[in-house]
Order: structure tokens, then sequence, then C-alpha cells
């Protein structure tokens, strides 16, 4: 079945299938993927996502699009966008606690745009943003590759979490539980703070701690790299 609906500053465009399995849920009775182009005027993105993965990178145009893949056994799960102080609002909610249900995200925003990412157990990958960036998982990882924002805050619990950067940033923490925090910075210098609790540190860029480019990097057990490109 495929369905199209307008409303408000939003297009959909979905297609339901059934019979498949999809992301960290496992198998599901049912699946759906939809299509939203957003054409409220959007400045900012904030997503809040549960056991789905997010992923997100910039296009070309001037409007925000979220593809939507949601899985499920009994109920759909209810999803939400909504613009609220030209901030969009993405998230999603499972009807039934004994459900087990949930949704992936692959959104494409303009460039530049910031962004706010969190999710539970759900994995969440960002490419070429030029944005400032805060990202935040339980146990899922967080991988970004191209990036050239000033700002990045990135928390994972027993998630790794590695960044890729093109451009020197100016203010970087990334910090982690049980798992690994590593990123790889263009030639700098930085001034680098680095602690780790059992783990292991490799700091291999320059270093200067009167740097304006601030790096600080903190985890439980994980270990910590500061890499060059």
């Amino acid at each position: 079945m495929k369905r199209i609906v307008a409303a408000g500053g939003l297009l959909a465009v979905s297609v339901l299938l059934t019979g498949c399995g999809l992301g960290n849920l496992g198998p599901a009775a049912h699946h759906e993927t939809a299509t939203h182009q957003v054409k409220e005027k959007v400045t900012k993105l904030n997503v809040r996502g549960e056991s789905g993965d997010i992923s997100v990178t910039e296009g070309s145009g001037s409007t925000v699009q979220v593809v939507e893949v949601a899985r499920w056994n009994d109920e759909k799960p209810e999803t939400t966008r909504k613009v609220d102080g030209e901030t969009l609002f993405v998230s999603y909610n499972c009807p039934s606690s004994m459900d087990s249900c949930g949704v992936d995200y692959r959104i494409e925003i303009p460039k530049g745009m910031p962004v706010d990412l969190e999710a539970g157990s759900g994995n969440i990958t960002l490419t070429s943003l030029t944005g400032d960036i805060t990202v935040t998982t339980g146990s899922g990882d967080i991988t970004g590759k191209g990036l050239s924002g000033k700002k990045v805050f990135t928390e994972v619990g027993s998630g790794n979490a590695e960044l890729g950067y093109t451009a020197v940033p100016d203010q970087v923490e990334m910090r982690g539980g049980s798992g690994d925090v590593t990123i790889h910075l263009p030639q700098g210098p930085y001034d680098v703070t680095a602690k780790a609790g059992s783990g292991d540190r490799t700091v291999s860029v320059p270093q200067d701690p009167n740097s304006s480019h601030k790096v600080v990097m903190s985890t439980g057990s994980g270990n910590i790299k500061v890499l060059p490109n």
C-alpha cells in the first residue's frame, strides 16, 4: 500500500511493507518508510530516538528532508515532526511498552545547520556537516566523517565515538563510559586535555596550552585517541 499525505508544512510519502526485519530490534512483522519534506523555516535540528539509528548529512537545498523507517509487531510507532521557534523537533513513541517498535531516521539538512541528536541503543552517523554538533547515545556508536563545524560535543555510554574533521574546530568535547573516543584532526596546534580512568591515552597532534582550539576528551574505562588526519 502506498499513500501520499500533505499537511501543514510537511509533505509525506509512505510505503507499507510486511514480513520484513530491520534495525536493532531484530525481525519485525511490519515496517514502513515515509519521506517528509519540511517546508517551514528551520534553523536547528533536534532528534530524539530510542532504539533506532539516526543518520544526518547536508544537502544543497534550503529545506530539511526526513526519511523515517518504522518497524513494529503489533502497534505502529507514533512519529512526530514539529517546528517550534525555527527548531525542527523529531521523535517517536511506541504505543505499547510490551511491543517492540522503533524508527530509523535518515535526515538531510541545509549547510551549516546545528544539530542536537540523542539515541538510546541506536547508532548515530554524521556525514559532511559544517554546523555545530551535540550528540548523546546510550549503548549506540557515534561516527562522524568529513566534519568542519566549529563546536562539537559527544557523549556515549557503552558505545564508541569516532569523529573525523577536515577543518580545524574551535571547541571539542568528547565523553565516553566503557567505550573508546577517537578524533582525527587537521594540523593544529591544539590545547588538549585527555583524562581516561583505566583506559589508554594517545595524543599525536601538535599541542599548545595557549591555543584557541580546545580539545577535551574523557572516558571511564575506554581509550582516548587524538590523531592527525
